[in-house]
């Protein structure tokens, strides 16, 4: 018995008249008779009485009938769902991603892969670079979206997407924030001020990034407090516990005691940017179709839209830049 022999079953079944049947089949009528009379074979009895005027279901054809109509849309649906899933078009996939992350790239990747791939189901999970590159090389999730500097990872692909700043945030009417129009700031300004820097246990490149620009403008940062998430840094220097330096896109978070300072001078410590991550052997159709998505998107107007929009309040001319007007 083939999914074929059903199917011709089914539409005589619907229709009882083999002429027509044969048309709607595209087949000849006597191959549409030798078809059946094998399937009657294979379950043992006779599905239709035959005559010179009709051609009726037998109770056993009209007992099967309704299971044969159902196994074939079972079927049909089984190979759908087999071919968009090779496709990548039908399936789970597992992302990690960091918190600032979620300001700008992830909701517009998301929201682009999920109106291409709407029968994809995405679990999406908060963690930080360290972490999510081990769970990637543990097989508990697909993708991640990590920031760098990141550790590297044997066998995990790192990808970058996005470039980024690290800028300065400082508690509102502090002694460590300069005039009210300043929209940057001379980093060694910081040198005496307590600073609120990423654990180094979950976030270790960051934690250096942070402490290697500030050895470049001559100090050592004094550590008070470390936080894992960029949130959180900005929450405490909220607080009046200190400074920190966060990635520029945290602009979108538009704390109410706290500013945002672009550093002077901009140094290489001070890039940062997001990078996609993932293994690239083990990577299945739908993680492909993601990490594909997630790059067209970084590259695409609606994200530079996005980012200049949370830099409205820390953007500067150029000129005045170099003249310095704003590094008091």
């Amino acid at each position: 018995m083939n999914d074929r022999q059903l199917r011709h079953f089914v539409v005589l079944g619907e229709l009882l008249n083999f002429r027509k049947t044969a048309q709607k089949l595209n087949i000849v009528q006597p191959a549409l008779s030798a078809s059946i009379k094998r399937l009657e074979e294979e379950f043992g009895a006779a599905l239709f009485e035959r005559s010179t005027r009709e051609v009726r279901l037998t109770a056993a054809g009209e007992a099967a009938l309704g299971e044969a109509t159902k196994a074939l849309r079972h079927l049909e649906r089984a190979m759908r769902n087999a071919a968009e899933s090779a496709a990548g078009n039908r399936g789970q996939l597992s992302i990690g991603f960091v918190g600032s992350a979620s300001f700008a790239l992830l909701p517009l990747g998301v929201r682009a892969f999920r109106t291409e791939y709407p029968k994809v189901v995405l679990s999406l999970q908060e963690s930080t670079s360290s972490r999510i590159l081990a769970m990637i090389e543990a097989g508990d999730i697909d993708v991640g979206l990590i920031r760098t500097p990141a550790v590297y990872s044997p066998g995990v692909a790192i990808d970058p997407v996005a470039n980024d700043q690290l800028v300065a945030v400082v508690p509102t009417d502090s002694p460590w924030s300069p005039t009210p129009r300043a929209r940057s700031i001379v980093l060694k300004r910081l040198a005496n001020a307590p600073f609120i820097n990423f654990a180094f246990k979950e976030a270790p490149m960051l934690h250096m990034a942070v402490v290697n620009c500030c050895r470049e403008a001559g100090f050592s940062p004094n550590i008070v407090q470390e936080a894992i998430q960029v949130q959180t840094v900005i929450t405490l220097v909220e607080s009046g516990l200190g400074v920190g330096l966060v990635p520029a896109v945290s602009r979108h978070h538009k704390p109410a005691n706290a500013r945002f300072l672009r550093l002077l001078p901009a140094t290489a410590a001070s890039r940062t940017g997001l990078a996609l991550a993932y293994k690239p052997d083990g990577l299945s159709v739908v993680g492909r179709n993601f990490v594909d998505t997630m790059r067209r998107v970084a590259k695409s107007k609606h994200l530079k839209q996005s980012l200049n929009h949370g830099d409205e309040h820390t953007a500067v001319p150029a000129k005045r830049l170099r003249r310095g007007e704003n590094a008091r």
